[in-house]
């Protein structure tokens, strides 16, 4: 199940908040949004892109010149299992398989924890309007 925002002026205004109180670089606009967490070191992105519905579907992947990195190295590392099966070599393609498999279920862990972040972010500014 994707995570959504609802597309409203008061969300925009809490979006743009959180970039000038320092919690998140980026840009906000009526169709998208970016978002980097403002810490180092930060491979990562939350992009809100408007759906049909008009919310933002909220997507998270690696920053520009990261993900060409792990594109390529995805490449590499199913070339190299091909590879290495056709000359009956079954070590090389169990191990790069684990350590894919580990690098993915990182990937979606930390997917989870930064969407979760930025929503509960959007919610104190949400409570602390009424309060």
């Amino acid at each position: 199940m994707k995570q959504t925002i609802t597309k409203s002026d008061k969300n925009l205004k809490i979006l743009n908040k959180l970039i000038v109180n320092g919690f998140y670089n980026g840009s906000v606009g009526t169709e998208k949004f970016e978002l980097m967490r403002n810490r180092f070191p930060n491979n990562h992105r939350i992009i809100g892109i408007v759906n049909d519905r008009g919310n933002y579907d909220l997507k998270f992947d690696f920053k520009s010149p990261m993900n060409i990195l792990a594109k390529v190295l995805l490449g590499l590392g199913i070339l190299t299992i091909i590879a290495s099966l056709i000359k009956g070599n079954w070590i090389l393609p169990i191990a790069l398989t684990i350590f894919g498999l580990i690098f993915f279920a990182d990937f979606k862990l930390k997917e989870k924890k930064e969407i979760n972040r930025l929503t509960d972010k959007i919610l104190e500014f949400h409570k602390s309007e009424y309060e």
